[in-house]
């Protein structure tokens, strides 16, 4: 999407004015220069262009008003599904019927009441509990994976720990053998481009397909074996999950495996990543953290709303309403600007400093209520773990290469494309 327009008319009583004249704001989120640092254009949709219409999309920038979308009842988010087959049907692409029911039946992408349904039987499996019993071996695997890197001097934090940390430890809870994980990022990944129809090719929709019937083939496979080993997993406690009397189908089971990887792994990449890119900017800040947990979970928090991983997403007007002042119509596509919001100066002091003692208002960086990210609270536990393992065993980051260069695989992500660093072990020296 590539915009270049005047500023809407703001709402009553708005301080905001109108773009001057020869003025208008380039909004293209494909650019390389907005790649590389979005904020300027943010802060200009805020400022003259917080109600910006084109091409049948409504872009909100403030704070207030993509919250205000978010709690309101009167979007619906299946407005992915409707995309991938209108993209589909433009590539002139067939075999799309299961993807298409993956996404429909998908707790991501449901409206109340299905919706409600699939979260209260998700979330018997996505428990508190059984996020945190993960921590020893999430633990384990983060100390292993520096360790090797810090022995030899440094490494690609993105290829080398980022990527396979969130694969390894949903593979690990899900009690995947080993010889069947290679294949399992690649295909996610594929599957991954479904949240991205618009960039989606000919070749990426058969890319997704196949590894769509792969993985669900895979899982409903597997989710057989668990049921008869009696493990505890979250596929067996996705089996087990009740309501009322009522389960969740086969089908449903394999694709909330699926979704599973599909929300929880790359959101949790670009996290880590951002991480440790902010770390090699605010040394002396990290380090003042210690060990102290509080400190630790602000820090993960404020770089999630300084540097947020998911930075758009989208909602469809079911009705015509007023939300927050802003008049829309039934059938208006909003796309909503997290990434923008967690930067508004009008809710956050200072935003664009990273400040780990900020009180106040909390970020949307996993967006907000019913909708909220899947994947929210996984990403957070392996980013604290990641966290405390890094700043007390390991130090002397040094970036390697001074350039950034961001992840431009995805419309919605915003990560490190590739982070090298050099880093030692701190351990048994004074």
């Amino acid at each position: 999407m590539t915009v270049t327009a005047p500023a809407a008319e703001p709402r009553a009583g708005s301080a905001s004015a109108r773009v001057p004249a020869g003025q208008d704001i380039v909004f293209n989120p494909l650019d390389p220069a907005f790649r590389a640092d979005p904020y300027p254009v943010y802060a200009r949709l805020r400022r003259d262009a917080p109600i910006l219409r084109t091409k049948g999309t409504l872009i909100l920038s403030r704070y207030e008003d993509v919250l205000a979308v978010m709690r309101s009842r009167k979007f619906s988010v299946r407005l992915i599904p409707d995309t991938v087959v209108k993209q589909a049907a433009r590539l002139r692409f067939e075999d799309y019927g299961q993807m298409l029911r993956f996404l429909q039946t998908s707790i991501v992408f449901t409206d109340n009441p299905e919706h409600m349904r699939l979260r209260r039987l998700v979330n018997q499996a996505y428990s508190n509990e059984a996020i945190t019993a993960l921590l020893p071996v999430l633990t384990d695997r983060i100390e292993r994976l520096l360790a090797t890197h810090a022995a030899r001097g440094g490494c690609d934090i993105m290829a080398d720990i980022a990527v396979p940390l969130p694969i390894d430890i949903l593979c690990d809870w899900m009690a995947v053998d080993d010889e069947a994980r290679p294949g399992i990022a690649e295909k996610v990944h594929a599957v991954r481009y479904l949240l991205d129809p618009g960039m989606m090719n000919r070749s990426a929709f058969q890319k997704a397909a196949s590894s769509m019937r792969e993985l669900t083939g895979y899982f409903g496979e597997h989710a057989a074996r668990i049921r008869k080993s009696g493990k505890d997993t979250i596929i067996a406690r996705l089996c087990e999950a009740q309501v009322d009397g009522a389960g969740l189908t086969e089908e449903e089971i394999a694709f909330a495996c699926v979704m599973s990887f599909v929300a929880g792994t790359e959101t949790t990449q670009c996290l880590i990543g951002n991480l440790v890119d902010a770390i090699l900017d605010h040394r002396e800040k990290f380090e003042a953290l210690g060990d102290d947990p509080a400190s630790i979970r602000s820090a993960i928090e404020e770089v999630t709303r300084y540097e947020t991983p998911l930075q758009f997403t989208k909602r469809l007007a079911v009705e015509d309403c007023t939300v927050g002042g802003i008049d829309i119509s039934a059938g208006e596509q909003i796309l909503l600007c997290l990434g923008s919001a967690n930067r508004d100066g009008e809710v956050f002091e200072a935003p664009d400093e990273l400040r780990f003692d900020r009180k106040g208002t909390a970020h949307i960086g996993f967006g907000f209520g019913m909708h909220s990210c899947l994947g929210a609270l996984l990403a957070r536990v392996q980013g604290d773990a990641f966290l405390k393992v890094l700043l007390n065993g390991y130090g002397d980051f040094e970036r390697v290469d001074p350039e950034r260069r961001w992840q431009a695989n995805s419309l919605i992500l915003r990560g490190p494309e590739r982070l090298d660093i050099r880093f030692s072990s701190q351990r048994g020296t004074a």
